[in-house]
């Protein structure tokens, strides 16, 4: 149940008990600095609705102003209510998280909230999202409302060399899978109708091992396996405050690439049945003037992959075909100038891991660890290959690889129904 949770000083939840037509989620934790104009942005989004919308506070206990920052940028322009969530604890052994701690838990605690009060519409938003504008609200759940969609998935407009994670592997292999080319379906922000958010909350991903890290995406192929009425949205640019412990590439691929690999695992009796894909439609326009670009070292990279080539070509031989060892000897061997690496080797190889995590060839954090030297590989070959592109020209390119993706898969069917037989 929604509670205040806050100091005696803080006004307290005013939120009609039933049939709001809006809900909207903010996670926060320790979030002063960012929350009050995120939500001073949601409160403004949310104008045609206000009346009967609603701003819930998925809080995990936070310790500063967070609460009262938020309540105060809304002002009584909209009704507010504070969903607490318990953050998940601290492991030492454990590698930090790439995003907010306990997200799955917030995110249920929202979903619940639209429930209870019978929302029409549900959207959720980061408390530390900085570029957060006002426009992302009804762009979020308008075709919810205006053209019945179910779920509303977020498309940031990035810099070509950004978002390489889900431009290499998560998308290809997402859309080969479920038939629907979501470009970012492991995005923060997202929109949801009252049809989906029972099928959400009766999923059982909740309280598993892999919630912490794979919900957003978990998120997006429960939508899409479930036959539910999928679009994008439009967002622009995003930017967000860092929280105080960043981890590094490695461990954020191993969280991102692993909570893919489980999807796999969890729905294969759906996406083998999906063949083909098919483009969904996206509300909204991608603002105007070019982006900056991030730093990218692609010899650096390059380094890395020659480096993880000698340290782990023994492991990689236990997941990949003999002939492909041969072909990323060669490209070890190769100078920068002749590095390309080809769309049909880089699937495969993605598809051997997939197979090497569902069998458990060994532990799954070394099998991602050993994946990430691949992955710099193909990075620095797209940036070498693609310096100087337009969107256009990169969009073409990303399409090539996503085609690449869909025509292995009868590979990956095929090791994942018969692997004894297929591997020898």
């Amino acid at each position: 149940m929604a509670s205040t949770g806050l100091s005696s000083s803080t006004p307290p939840d005013v939120a009609p008990a039933k049939g709001a037509a809006v809900v909207v989620g903010i996670a926060s934790h320790d979030d002063e600095a960012t929350i009050g104009t995120v939500a001073r942005h949601v409160s403004e989004g949310l104008y045609p609705h206000r009346s009967a919308g609603c701003i819930v506070i998925a809080d995990g206990g936070s310790t500063d102003r967070t609460l009262q920052r938020a309540y105060e940028a809304v002002a009584g322009a909209c009704a507010v209510v504070t969903a607490p969530y318990e953050r998940s604890a601290f492991e030492p052994l454990r590698s930090p998280y790439h995003g907010l701690p306990g997200r799955a838990a917030a995110i249920r605690a929202v979903l619940r909230t639209a429930r209870d009060r019978d929302a029409k519409a549900c959207a959720f938003v980061d408390a530390r999202v900085t570029s957060l504008a006002p426009e992302w609200l009804p762009r979020l759940i308008e075709p919810v409302f205006d053209h019945g969609y179910d779920y509303v998935s977020p498309y940031y407009v990035r810099h070509p060399h950004e978002g390489a994670i889900t431009k290499s592997i998560i998308y290809p292999m997402f859309r080969a899978l479920y038939g629907l080319r979501i470009r970012q379906p492991a995005a923060g922000e997202f929109g949801c109708s009252t049809r989906l958010i029972p099928h959400l909350l009766d999923q059982g991903f909740w309280d598993g091992e892999e919630a912490e890290t794979g919900i957003d995406l978990w998120l997006a192929s429960a939508a899409a396996a479930g036959g539910f009425r999928v679009c994008e949205a439009v967002l622009g640019c995003r930017t967000h405050a860092s929280r105080a412990e960043t981890p590094d590439l490695s461990t954020t691929f191993a969280q991102v690439v692993g909570a893919l690999f489980a999807d796999l695992e969890a729905r294969a009796e759906t996406w083998q049945r999906v063949r083909g894909s098919m483009a969904v439609p996206a509300f909204g326009l991608p603002p105007a003037g070019g982006m900056s670009p991030p730093p990218v070292d692609a010899e650096s990279m390059l380094d890395a992959f020659r480096l993880g080539f000698r340290a782990l070509r023994d492991v990689w031989a236990w997941i990949v075909l003999p002939r492909v060892i041969l072909e990323l000897k060669r490209l070890a061997e190769a100078p920068a100038e002749q590095f390309r690496l080809d769309d049909d080797l880089w699937a495969q190889i993605v598809y051997d891991f997939a197979l090497a995590y569902r069998a458990r060839s060994m532990p799954r954090e070394h099998l991602l660890g050993a994946l990430t030297p691949l992955y710099l590989g193909w990075l620095a070959a797209f940036v070498m290959g693609t310096s100087g592109w337009n969107q256009k020209d990169i969009d073409d390119r990303v399409e090539q690889l996503c085609v690449a993706f869909e025509t292995k898969k009868p590979y990956l069917i095929s090791g994942w129904r018969w692997p004894e037989r297929f591997r020898a």
